[in-house]
């Protein structure tokens, strides 16, 4: 069965755990956007699936508030070309979708994903079971 759902919250690239003698952890601006977007999904009632699958991910990277309006007003709708790889924004979301929409990311077979400069950052995600394409 096809899923789509927009994720109203600004996309956060996946860093690597930070690890001292005591714990291990993730940056603090990471993890807030996995406990922001768990709750999210969280709202949503739920059944993952056990289909193998197609995913699709835009990321609507918000654009910083100290860039100029005219320099706002030409990249919003473009392609972002910001730093962060897109295969760790990736991870990210699908990370966090795990065991919820799906039950391992192992199912995904094919992914097609997109980074855009935009005014409101946010995720537009959807799958649809790899046998449908």
């Amino acid at each position: 069965m096809a899923h789509k759902a927009t994720f109203h919250i600004p996309p956060v690239p996946a860093s690597r755990p930070r690890v001292t003698r005591w714990a291990t952890y993730f940056p603090k601006k990471y993890q807030t956007f996995r406990d922001e977007l768990e709750a999210i999904l969280d709202s949503y009632a739920l059944t993952p699936t056990e289909e193998l699958l197609y995913v699709k991910v835009d990321f609507h990277v918000q654009i910083a508030k100290s860039w100029s309006k005219k320099r706002k007003a030409s990249a919003e709708g473009k392609y972002c070309d910001n730093n962060a790889d897109i295969d760790n924004y990736i991870k990210a979301v699908l990370d966090s979708c795990e065991g919820r929409y799906y039950n391992n990311d192992k199912q995904i077979v094919m992914i097609r994903a997109r980074k855009f400069w935009a005014l409101e950052g946010r995720i537009e995600y959807s799958q649809q079971p790899s046998g449908d394409l």
